[in-house]
Parts: structure tokens; sequence; C-alpha cells
């Protein structure tokens, strides 16, 4: 059997991405000319692209306050543009999951080839574990690392698999492949869930167009986790004669891929006819029970939808080059593991000039035998993917989305369509808030046989669903939330002590507490009563949430009282414990407690009501003591010299409890002046052009992982622009950490700048994000932190949500927004609790609308919350719903007007509009 990879390196109550030793992993992958066909190097390349607005630099380097942006800079920032689409050498890294949530990694090339395929449950770390012994002379780099950040990943594919046509018209006949083998005219637009792309070529009277996508339907976790992939072909006669078109796929059986070639196992293809489909089986036959038990142990399929008489079929066709074409012959084949055995399928169309016709093709996987890190204390076992409950093999799964297909591409195009297509906001921006929901379509994530979600950090790195990890990823509390749920239910509050609330930080691995992520699961649970439709979930857990939060309490009264302002020990992301006030730790806890006074409310619990309001009024009053007149910093414990920390350092997550608290509706939870401050600080400091004469003045023991390069922009963790870094600080490895630029950390303090009005600072921030993502230079689809497409990634939805200024709180019917970019004529997407449509803001000179219009399921609302122009109050109001008048009233909070109107229930493409005049 093959050897298993080694996840030591990973030890969760060390902060699982400390230093230490791992043996290289060899690949045994079949790869491919992509890169060469395009002129670029094999394996990777590092690219050297200016930077924006660098300046020369010193050797001694210091981070210019002068950012050398120009007017035209911040102006493009905020154009709509156009969908972003690749081609030439930009299609090179393009790596796009393309897969159902929770079942492997499968990507779409920019060729429209899938590759990858990591279905088959290896152990191992990132997409690819090769690691680099002495990158530039100076370091060891493992996928933890960066290594795939510095050397891209190539297209990689570990069995035959693909797509092709044959186009016959009059005496000519052609053959091409559908990758860059058979076209050198491809076009690629990602806008995650859906890949399109485009072939073409000047000889051939036919355009072929593909969109490739698995089920994706927000708040509906089974229809957006299938194992499987949809083909959907488009063939289009360009010329204005007659064309007859045959379009072909093809599969190898894959079965125990990684496994040995064992003579006890028969590989096995068979084609069936199913309600008018033709289904290619791979699958194998043993009486080995330990071989049945292998991780990459299962079958695949691959369909043909609305099969029909023009449709060939063959179990095992000869692999004689790049294209295979069946001959209509055996339906069943079989030969002995360790063998080649392909199977194909294919439809034949007759198309008259400018005639367009769709083949639709399937790919389904059914590898359930997995087996995750575990904690040895619990009984349960991190085994079994959860597809295995719903399904019996990957045929079963083809029938299924077969059977439901017209509905699943309805509704996903449908939130294709109301994301990208039907807003206002840029199309960069949307592209990079959105993209990293596609992680829980890779394998840091899971979804059990037993029901419970279950993630790494990064692939293959640091495990358990890391609390101070995942409480960053604002895109799953929103899109999903029922997943959040399953993790405060069947997690958090399944390991939280009864006696102190405190919740391990890795689900049971880590023996240890987490100061920041247990005010993190406080704010989660609040979120996860948001987006409920009723009281019932609060009711449930309230008692748990008390509890949880009483762990920070608890910590609060070491030195006394409690006051708001922790000072012992706090374990925290960046993987030590901290000592002392810490303001992101003291900021995390005002906003738990802020959403607890709020929970306490709805509970009519009055003495814990009393007991938070208390605490978080103190704190409001010390924590501005961490005010050094620009920025926060820490008082350090004096007592621990040796501990690591940030000193009078200016820190990225200085400020993060205020951004969660406008994430959840808070409102200012402490100093907004000193926020505001310390937001300005961050840019001003921490904001670096290029950080590659950043990491050139640093010694390679403490320049941080590399995350970013020479022309890459972006904001490291933390700076002592005002002095204050202590002398020892090269002898902490974890002073790495602090040169690093991680871009979880980086959309967490953009979408704060973005709710705090510094879009310029916040837009920026995040397009050098997607600039230093940019196809060009890596893989657009795969943000790298410790391991490849990292959990905190999805902080970036939260700048959208920021963007939108977007608040709702399903049990009381309240929906709120308040467009940051272009409030004149905004339009954008929103999901609640139980249905998802588009929001939408006009103004006049004496007048704003604001529209509500359902796409899917369906919104219970009683209250619309907006923003007018500054200055400016209601006088009056009209409110329709489906355009009748409607009685509402309108009122005013603070800076907010609010509509209230008597409870509706709107359904799809039902719509309410608010007219207010000023």
């Amino acid at each position: 059997m093959r050897e298993k990879s080694d996840h030591k390196s990973c030890i969760p109550n060390s902060g699982c991405c400390s230093p230490s030793e791992t043996s290289s992993i060899e690949r045994s992958i079949v790869r491919r000319d992509f890169l060469k066909f395009l002129g670029l190097a094999s394996g990777g390349v590092l690219l050297g692209f200016p930077a924006i607005g660098m300046k020369n630099s010193s050797p001694i380097y210091t981070i210019p306050t002068d950012k050398g942006l120009s007017p035209e800079w911040y102006k493009s920032l905020y154009e709509r543009g156009a969908a972003e689409v690749y081609s030439g050498k930009e299609l090179a890294y393009i790596g796009m999951p393309i897969g159902g949530m929770f079942t492997g990694t499968v990507y779409i090339g920019g060729d429209g080839k899938l590759w990858l395929w990591n279905i088959f449950n290896e152990e191992k770390e990132g997409i690819s574990s090769k690691e680099y012994e002495n990158w530039q002379g100076k370091k060891k780099v493992k996928p933890r690392d960066g290594a795939n950040f510095i050397f891209p990943v190539s297209p990689e594919y570990p069995f035959e698999q693909g797509f092709g046509i044959m186009v016959k018209q009059g005496k000519n006949t052609w053959k091409k492949s559908l990758d860059f083998k058979g076209f050198d005219d491809i076009t690629f637009n990602g806008q995650y869930p859906i890949a399109e792309v485009s072939y073409r070529d000047s000889e051939l009277p036919v355009a072929v167009d593909l969109q490739s996508f698995s089920p994706f339907v927000p708040l509906d976790v089974d229809a957006s986790s299938y194992p499987a992939t949809i083909m959907r072909f488009k063939a289009t006669n360009t010329s204005n004669k007659n064309v007859s078109v045959e379009l072909a796929g093809w599969l190898e059986n894959a079965t125990l891929n990684n496994t040995k070639n064992s003579s006890e196992v028969t590989l096995i293809n068979t084609i069936s006819e199913v309600s008018g489909n033709t289904i290619l089986t791979c699958s194998a036959q043993t009486n080995a029970e330990e071989l049945k038990q292998q991780r990459d142990f299962g079958n695949m399929s691959l369909s043909l939808l609305a099969a029909g008489p023009e449709v060939k079929a063959e179990a095992g066709t000869q692999v004689t080059g790049s294209l295979l074409f069946p001959k209509n012959e055996e339906r069943n084949a079989s030969t002995q593991h360790g063998e080649q055995l392909c199977g194909a399928l294919s439809k034949t169309i007759n198309l008259k000039p400018n005639e367009t016709q769709e083949i639709t093709f399937i790919i389904s996987w059914y590898f359930p035998n997995i087996i995750l890190p575990q904690n040895k204390k619990l009984e349960r076992e991190n085994k079994g993917r959860y597809y295995k409950k719903r399904f019996q093999n990957s045929q079963e799964v083809a029938e299924d989305i077969a059977t439901k297909y017209e509905d699943l591409y309805r509704k996903t195009t449908s939130w294709r369509n109301t994301f990208y297509e039907d807003s206002t906001l840029p199309h960069w921006f949307l592209n990079r808030t959105f993209v990293n929901t596609s992680i829980l379509a890779t394998e840091t994530c899971y979804l059990l046989e037993d029901g419970r979600f279950w993630a790494w950090e990064g692939i293959g790195c640091c495990p358990g669903t890391c609390t101070h990890v995942w409480h960053y990823a604002q895109a799953i509390g929103r899109i999903f939330p029922e997943l959040e749920r399953n993790l405060r239910e069947k997690t958090d509050f399944d390991v939280i002590d009864d006696l102190s609330g405190g919740i391990d930080f890795r689900g049971g691995m880590a023996n240890k507490n987490a100061a920041d992520g247990q005010a993190g699961i406080v704010l989660r649970a609040y979120r996860d009563y948001q987006m409920s439709t009723n009281d019932e979930f609060l009711k449930e857990h309230w008692e748990n949430i008390k509890l949880a939060l009483q762990y920070l309490i608890n910590l609060d009264k070491e030195d006394g009282e409690a006051n708001g302002a922790i000072y012992g020990e706090q374990h925290n992301t960046l993987d030590a414990e901290w000592y002392g006030n810490i303001p992101v730790i003291t900021s995390l806890y005002l906003a738990a407690l802020a959403a607890s006074v709020a929970m306490a409310k709805v509970m009519h619990d009055t003495a814990a009501e009393e007991e938070y309001t208390a605490i978080l009024a103190a704190g409001q009053k010390n924590i501005e003591k961490l005010f050094n007149g620009e920025y926060f910093i820490q008082n350090e414990d004096s007592n621990k010299k040796d501990a690591i920390g940030i000193g009078k350092g200016c820190y990225i997550d200085q400020v993060f409890g205020q951004s969660w608290a406008n994430q959840v509706g808070l409102g200012q939870v402490y100093n907004k002046e000193m926020i505001d401050s310390s937001l300005e600080s961050l840019w001003k400091y921490n904001f670096v052009p290029d950080v590659g004469p950043l990491r050139a003045s640093l010694s390679p023991a403490v320049n941080g992982r590399p995350y970013a390069l020479a022309g890459d922009a972006g904001m490291v963790m933390c700076t002592w622009p005002l002095g204050g870094k202590r002398d020892d600080w090269e002898k902490h490895w974890q002073f790495g950490y602090f040169n690093e630029c991680m871009t979880g950390f980086e959309h967490q303090v953009a979408s704060h700048m973005i709710w705090e009005d510094k879009l310029d600072y916040g837009l920026t921030l995040i397009k050098a994000i997607h600039e230093r993502y940019g196809a060009e230079k890596r893989n657009p689809y795969n943000e790298i932190e410790c391991s490849d497409h990292y959990a905190r990634a999805m902080a970036s939805y939260g700048a959208f949500i920021a963007a939108c200024g977007y608040t709702y709180n399903g049990p009381k019917g309240q929906l709120g927004f308040a467009p940051k970019m272009n409030p004149e004529n905004f339009k954008a997407a929103f999901i609640s609790a139980e249905g998802w449509g588009s929001i939408c803001q006009t103004r006049t000179a004496t007048s704003q609308t604001n529209t509500v219009k359902m796409a899917q399921g369906k919104l219970h609302v009683q209250e619309l919350e907006v923003a007018l122009p500054e200055g400016k109050s209601a006088t009056s109001i009209e409110f329709t719903l489906n355009h009748k008048s409607v009685d509402a009233t309108v009122k005013k909070e603070g800076n907010k007007t609010i509509v209230i109107f008597e409870s509706v229930g709107l359904m799809e493409n039902d719509r309410i509009a608010a007219v207010i005049k000023f």
C-alpha cells in the first residue's frame, strides 16, 4: 500500500504552524506540458511585476507613508468594469474549484480541462506537497510556508479524462481536444461557482463554449455538495453550410488510483441507460476487505444527459493519443488493477448555419473512506464522508443530479447572475470577495458521515476547525448558516468545559483554549441567531453562550473585579501566549460583551444583561488607556519578559472587535475617533506598496513566510513606527509572522476600513490582494496562508457585506442596507435566513428609493433600515408590496432611518419598495 504522509508537524497545542521539520513527499502524478506550450517555465515561476505606487527604496527599508497612488488609481477602484476574462499565458495557473462542497478538490484549468483531482482522500499538506529545500539559498519552504505561492502548481492529471470534438463538413474532417492542445484561442471567465470557457479556431466552422459548475445554491447544503462536476457544452455552427459535430468525453478507471498495483483487484467499466441518460461507471471488484477500506477505493461515473439515438458508448476503448472517440462496441470491460482501462461516451448533433445545440456531461465520484486526525479522548471518529449517507455510488449521484438538473442549473445560474451580473459593484471586487467561498469545495473542508462539519485551517495543515481562524471566515455564516450552527452544536458546545466555559480551540484536539477564538464563538453565536427565522437557536444554546463568555469574564477577574480588560495569559491566532492588556483581545471581548447584552435582552435575562453592560462600560473606558495618540498598543506584563507580543507595535487586528461589531450590526462599541485613527495608522505604517525591499532588508529567519514577494503590495502584520520594538526580537521565530502579508487578516481590516468610510484604503488593500493573485502570476482561486485554500481568507465576504452596509436580524424581521459605494445608484445581492435576492438604492435630489426583491426562497420582514444622505431627514414615505401601497411609518435613530410596516412574507419575485422623500 502507499505510504502515508506525515502530519506530525501539525502539533495542535503548539499553534500547529510553528517551525518543524517534515519529510519531503514526492508526487506520482502524470504531468503535462501546458506551461511549456504557453512558453513558461515548468514547475511555476517567480515573475517580477511592478508594484502599485512603488518608489526606489534604500537597503535599510522603511515603509513609505506616501503610497504613491494616483487619483486615477483610486478612481479605477470604483468603476464597474467588465467581468474578467483570461487568455494566453494568463491561463497557465488557473485552478478554480469546480466540485461540490466537502467532496474533494477538483480544479478546472484555464483551458477548461479538469485537473488536480484530489478526491482520493490522500493525507498530504497542500494541493501539492512538494517542498523546496533551499529557496533563494536561504530557507526550506513547505506548502504551509507558501511553497505553492512561490512556485504556482501547474496542471496535473493523475488519470486520463477529457473532452474532444469531431467536426465534419463536406469532405473535411477536424478532430480537436477541448483543451490547449486542440485550440490556441481559448478564453476563461471564472465567476465562482461557474466557469465559462470559449474555444475558437479560425479554420473550424464550429465555435464551442463550455459552462462548468457543480450545483451551488446558497442556504442549501445538500444541493451544493454533490461529488460531481457538470460540463455543459454549446456548439455553434459559424459557417453558411451544415455541419456534423460529435462531442466525446472519456474517463479512465481511477479506483485505487494511489494504491500499489494489486492482482487481487479487477477494474470494471460498465455502460448503462437510465431515464434517457447514458452512464459509464468505473468501479472495482475485490475480495480483500483491507483494499475496500483504502482511502482511494470507490468509483466514478461519466454521464451524458438526454442521450438519444445519436449516442455512442464504449466501456473499454484503446488509448492511442489525446483524443478518444467510442466505437459503440463494448458495454462491459475489465482488466487487472494496474492496467489502464478507459471508457468513452459521445453524442453527434447536426447543425444548420448559425444553429446552436447543447450537450451536457456529468462527472461524479464516490470515495467516502476519509480518515482525519481526531481527539483520542472522544468516542466519535473523524471518518466517512457525508455523501455516503445520501448515495450508494457515483452512478446514484449522477442520477440524482439528472433528475433535478433543470432546477439545480436554474438556481445556480440565478445566484451567479444575482451576485455578479445584476450588481453595480465593480466586477473585480465581486470576484475577490466571493472567490474564497470556493474553499468549502476543497480538501480544507469536510462534512462527515455523522453530520459534523470539520475543517483544517488550510489543506492538510492545522486540524480541528480552529476557532481563532474560522471566526474570521464571514462567508460561511452568511451563505450557509446551517454549517455555522453545526459548528456551535456539534463541535464548540460539544467540547465546552462545563465549569470554566473554556472551548478547546481545535474541537478537543488542542488541549488549550484561545481567548480570541473564545470571543469569536460568542459573536458567531449572535450571528447564528440573526441568521435564523426565530429565537429557537438562542433559547437552546443561551446557557452555553453565557458559559463561553464567562470564560473571558473569569480571565478578566484574575486581577480583581471584571473591568473589561483581560490581563493574564491569552493564547491567540499567532500561536503563542500573550500577556497584559492586548488591544485585539480586549476589543473582541468588548464586542462579545455587546453581543451578549443584545442576546440577553432577547432572552429577558435581566441579570446577565446588567452584568455584561457594567463590564462593557468599564472596558470601554479601560481600552482607551491603550491608545498612544495614533493607535492602540499592548500594555505588557513586566513579569513575562520572555513572552511574545506586539508591545508598542501597530498591529493589523488591533480594532478587530469593532470590525466584528459592524458585521453583526452592534453599532459603535467603543471610541470611534481612536478607532478611526488606528485604521489611518495601519494604512500609514503597515501598507507596503512593494514587499520586496522590506523582505530583503530582513534576515531570512524573521522576514516571514513568502505569502507576498517582490512586486506584491500588501499590509504587514505589525510595525513599530514610533519605536518600542524589543531589542532581542530577531531571536524569536514568531516575529516572522509580524513581517508577513496574510490575506485573511488583510480582508478583515479592509472590510473594517470600508465600514468606517475609508473606502480608498479598504478597496486598495483588497485590490492589492487581487493583483497579488493575478492570473499572470499565480492561481487567482487559491489564497494561501498556512497551506492552500486557507480558511481565514473567507473574511473577504465581510468586505462585500461592508460595501453593502448590510445588516439583518431574522427573528426580528429587520433588514438594513446603507451602501458605501455609489449610493446614488446601487444594487447588490443579499442572503437572509431562508432566501436571497437583490437590494437596490437610487437617489434623486429630493428622494431615495430602497428596494428588496427576492430571487429564491422567502423572507419575513417588518423593518427596513436605510441611510439617507448626510443632513437629510424623511418628510414622507411611500411603501409598496409588488407595486401595491402598504401602510408604513418612518423614524430616525442616530444616522439610520427605519421604515416600519406590518410583517410581510416575500416569495420568489416578490418586491418591496420604500420611496422616502426629504
